[in-house]
């Protein structure tokens, strides 16, 4: 047996950390960095202050701001113009996943001229992600994602009618800056469909193929953390304990993906583009189908996940009903028919769904169309 692990470079973890960021950057030799930030956060001071941090620091600057919660091409394309015409050497992503992920493919569009989708992981696009790449910081303010650790980024691409997930352990941010401060404002829904996601990484991972013990261990434990921290981090927002232990969990839900996911992701990822659903309330009413779903294939890693969730019995449905009762106590609805979507969506949503790879590394098989829109619909 061959397997290969990769592990993040450097993490500044803690409150206040972000005003230590700055001499990394210049280490880094950076002099007129690129601020990708979304339209979202520009409504807040934080984007402001980071400039402000930079400029004080000695650095020249300019932000792109143009991305919204699903980043597609052609923002990716926008940000590259704006990288190219600031003459920048370097990046700085700062908010959710969104612009992590397109701060990401900004890197990847600097000296990489093929159409995005000609880097899709699902096509082994990661061979033609080489040469030098533009340093980039990343600054998370939600802690869902974890893209600020991982070596992915997920982008609509026009011409691919889908996400596609853009894939290469170049792609890891030379420097993860995790400041829990930044996510105490994060509004209670927000909070809540952000941790779901985190929590559908930490399990996904756990329970997909390939041996990779030190992803397992990180998984367990950091679903232990959400259930513990979340419902407190969606009930008061400053919670200094339940927001640190949401960042650092969401940071480790991406360190463990290395592994793979699973069939939640390649469910979800069409909710959001045919759908409307936010990622984070896809994978959370997702989530407790798959895992019985799984179950029936690994009734013993079920068991460990039941532990880690606080279950009343070491069993899958039992696994699965405890993820309920989070989602319900947070907030969220359990029901897709609840989210919005409908049901003449299913054909377009299985198509997509089986066409995403992160299906590939779940623990049973679900290549087959009957199979997906049988988990749509015990979502539904």
């Amino acid at each position: 047996m061959k397997t290969r692990f990769n592990f993040p470079t450097r993490i500044l973890f803690g409150e206040g950390v972000i005003e230590d960021m700055p001499p990394h950057l210049s280490a880094m030799g950076v002099k007129r960095p690129l601020v990708v930030t979304d339209r979202g956060l520009m409504t807040t001071d934080i984007p402001e202050k980071l400039v402000n941090l930079l400029r004080s620091s000695g650095f020249e600057p300019a932000t792109f701001y143009k991305i919204d919660p699903n980043p597609n091409d052609q923002q990716v394309e926008a940000g590259t113009e704006t990288f190219r015409n600031h003459e920048a050497d370097g990046l700085v992503a700062i908010g959710g996943g969104s612009p992590l992920d397109a701060a990401k493919a900004i890197q990847i569009r600097i000296n990489h001229p093929d159409p995005l989708e000609e880097y899709d992981d699902l096509k082994g696009g990661d061979a033609r992600i080489l040469g030098e790449l533009p340093p980039l910081v990343a600054i998370p303010t939600t802690a869902g994602t974890g893209s600020e650790v991982s070596r992915s980024a997920v982008i609509t691409v026009a011409a691919a009618g889908r996400k596609v997930v853009l894939f290469s352990p170049r792609l890891m941010p030379a420097l993860a800056v995790c400041d829990p401060l930044l996510t105490y404002e994060l509004p209670p829904r927000l909070t809540a469909e952000t941790g779901m996601d985190a929590l559908s990484h930490n399990i996904e991972a756990f329970m997909a193929t390939g041996y990779h013990p030190l992803a397992d261990g990180i998984a367990l434990r950091a679903v232990s953390m959400i259930v513990r921290a979340l419902p407190r981090a969606v009930k008061q927002g400053d919670d200094a304990d339940a927001r640190r232990d949401m960042l650092m969990a969401s940071t480790m839900g991406a360190v463990a993906f290395q592994k793979g996911l699973g069939v939640v992701h390649s469910l979800a990822h069409p909710l959001s583009t045919v759908s409307g659903v936010s990622h984070g309330l896809a994978n959370s009413i997702l989530l407790p189908v798959a895992v019985e779903f799984n179950g029936e294939a690994e009734a013993e890693r079920a068991a460990e996940l039941a532990h880690a969730l606080e279950a009343q019995s070491p069993t899958a449905a039992a696994a699965a009903e405890s993820i309920r009762q989070l989602a319900r106590g947070i907030g969220l609805p359990l029901r897709l028919s609840q989210a919005g979507v409908k049901e003449e969506h299913l054909p377009q949503l299985v198509a997509k769904a089986l066409e995403d790879g992160c299906h590939l590394s779940n623990p049973r098989a679900c290549d087959d169309p009957e199979t997906m829109e049988q988990l749509y619909r015990g979502a539904w």
